[in-house]
């Protein structure tokens, strides 16, 4: 008995001793990884945007951004997703091209970029008063907003709060509308506890390096590598040296804290800018403030939706062309879609992408002049399925009235189950079940 215990006591040491040294290598690696970063702070950082670079000095600091385009043209102010080496940079591929029909801004918001990073309190409130300055003192007329991500709430904001500086919205891949938390879950959690500690100047240079690791094993895939050229090792550097700058892990730390997240679906209510929103296919799993992800009832009035296929979240970076096309067309019809988009380059919301259908809705747009589409089919009703990537017969189909006051019609996939919604009313005669 006596042997028994003894091994059974060296055991327990000797993993306590093994767990006592995973511990202290972890945090060994740690202090290495902080103080690299620190000695290779800062490095050399120039804005590859197109047009006239210019400092804008705000109560905080000093903002760097960037204008071109005609002077006399309608103002459109351009802001970037806030996150871990974000800048407007990440406009950069559909800035010259809208300076053709816009005086484009883009700045850097304050604490990213070539801005300036005090380290202070950065909130929601943060953004939404530095967007309202700049476009009081700088752009000094109503603009439209075009926004990226987590930058779409503080557009909405001050759309709602502040009407007169704002005369249209350009919502990009807007997953964080109706968020309040940024990351789920239990390690989520314990992120958003560190960043709010001073343990975040240990932890943003892990994150920068796990980040840096992840980009590095993605275009290391086989479908990746043979992609990769002068763009990506562009992107690369440019990530580096925004991420190695003296603050820069003020801002982002905030936004993992959950300090710049803040429902804006009261303020949704209140928007009454025409608006423009333009969804990656591949990035709708992410639009976590709706369970059915056809259902656009969650949109501001007088919107327009539009599906671009073959991107995710960073559908600016992906799909640059479709992007200004989209938005051109939409600026040329007084703010809204009446004719839609090339189908090779975008796919419609509620039309899967190359069907025949999508001509002869088109047309019928155009006919009704703006009038709700209709069901036609008295038997079997229709809708694009997004799980499987076409049209399939409607279960259960029931009609509804959604937030904004027009109808539509929702039920299930008949192939998967999934939930389905499209735009209109039922076929006269056609049994309406109860919701």
């Amino acid at each position: 008995m006596k042997n028994v215990s003894s091994r059974l006591s060296r055991a327990v040491l000797a993993l306590i001793r093994t767990l006592g040294f995973a511990v202290f290598s972890t945090i060994a690696l740690s202090v290495f990884v902080m103080l690299r970063h620190i000695l290779q702070s800062p490095q050399p950082l120039e804005s590859p945007l197109p047009g006239e670079a210019h400092l804008y000095k705000w109560k905080r600091g000093y903002v760097f951004y960037k204008v071109s385009g005609d002077e006399n043209a309608p103002a459109l102010l351009l802001l970037h997703n806030p996150g871990i080496g974000a800048s407007g940079y990440e406009m950069r591929k559909i800035a010259a091209a809208l300076a053709t029909h816009f005086r484009v801004y883009v700045p850097d918001l304050p604490g990213f970029g070539l801005s300036d990073r005090p380290n202070a309190e950065y909130t929601f409130q943060t953004y939404t008063s530095f967007c309202e300055d700049f476009l009081t003192q700088v752009v000094q007329k109503s603009a439209i907003i075009g926004a990226s991500r987590l930058s779409c709430n503080f557009a909405v904001a001050v759309a709602a709060q502040q009407p007169s500086l704002c005369q249209g919205l350009i919502l990009l891949s807007p997953v964080a509308l109706f968020d309040e938390q940024v990351l789920p879950g239990r390690s989520g959690r314990v992120v958003a506890t560190l960043a709010a500690t001073p343990l975040k100047t240990l932890l943003y240079p892990l994150l920068v390096e796990a980040k840096g690791i992840q980009a590095r094993l993605r275009t290391n895939r086989p479908e990746y590598s043979s992609a990769i050229g002068e763009e990506e090792m562009a992107e690369r550097s440019y990530f580096y040296a925004t991420t190695h700058q003296f603050g820069a892990e003020h801002a982002p730390m905030a936004l993992l804290a959950g300090k710049l997240v803040q429902s804006v679906s009261e303020e949704i209510e209140q928007v009454q800018q025409p608006t423009l929103i333009i969804w990656g296919t591949r990035a709708l799993h992410a639009a976590r403030f709706a369970d059915d992800q056809n259902d656009v009832s969650w949109a501001p009035p007088h919107s327009s939706v539009v599906l671009l296929s073959n991107a995710r979240v960073a559908v600016q970076e992906e799909r640059p062309e479709a992007v200004v096309q989209t938005i051109e067309q939409w600026n040329a019809g007084n703010k809204k879609l009446e004719v839609s988009p090339a189908p090779e380059q975008i796919a419609e919301p509620h039309a899967e992408k190359g069907s025949t259908n999508t001509k002869n809705h088109t047309k019928s747009e155009e006919a009704n002049s703006g009038e709700e589409e209709n069901v036609t089919s008295a038997s079997v009703i229709e809708a694009y399925c997004v799980r499987c990537k076409r049209k399939t017969p409607m279960l259960n189909p029931r009609q509804v009235t959604m937030k904004n006051g027009r109808l539509a019609v929702q039920g299930t996939c008949s192939v998967c189950g999934a939930s389905l919604h499209r735009m209109g009313n039922l076929p006269p005669g056609f049994p309406n079940l109860p919701v």
